[in-house]
């Protein structure tokens, strides 16, 4: 009897039972726990990489002075006018073309300025490169409001050791 019900449906709805099986199975096949770190031969998600991470610190070192660049993460609601050298909770700072300051796990990391690799994207985005040990940072900022020589700008902030990046959305100020 119910083979006779079958045939006896709507070709439609005869379909229905197997377009849906067919989804759940691929639904399970790319559940996030089945996933493996290098799946299809394609690099581990940059931004899973929490290690790389860079503690959030208020007091930059006495060396930052000057032209310099503050930068936070974009998810922390810091007003742009509340970043400071001495104050202001930063990830980044760069004393213009020539050395960046982070902090990793409590470590102070200073990269210097990598000119052969930095330069002008277009009017108003900027890529610096700054390279020291087995760290290499990528700070790429696109101009958001300009006030005299003070730039408020957002952008990605990309720290890189061996194999393994971090990219992260950030927003900061600049000048002199």
């Amino acid at each position: 009897m119910p083979i006779t019900y079958f045939y006896a449906m709507n070709p439609f709805y005869r379909c229905l039972p197997l377009l849906i099986l067919a989804g759940l199975l691929t639904i399970g096949c790319d559940a996030p726990g089945n996933r493996t770190a290098h799946r299809h031969g394609k690099p581990e998600n940059p931004e899973r990489n929490e290690f790389l991470r860079p503690d959030v610190f208020v007091a930059a070192p006495g060396a930052v002075e000057g032209c310099v660049g503050l930068y936070t993460y974009d998810s922390l609601d810091i007003a742009y006018d509340a970043l400071d050298v001495d104050k202001g909770r930063k990830i980044f700072v760069t004393k213009s073309n020539d050395f960046a300051f982070f902090r990793l796990h409590n470590k102070d990391i200073v990269l210097h300025y990598d000119r052969s690799q930095s330069r002008q994207l277009d009017e108003k985005t900027v890529r610096e490169v700054y390279k020291g040990g087995e760290y290499t940072a990528v700070l790429i900022t696109h101009s958001v409001q300009t006030q005299g020589e003070t730039v408020w700008s957002a952008g990605t902030l990309e720290i890189i050791r061996g194999d393994k990046h971090f990219i992260i959305k950030i927003r900061g100020l600049s000048g002199c």
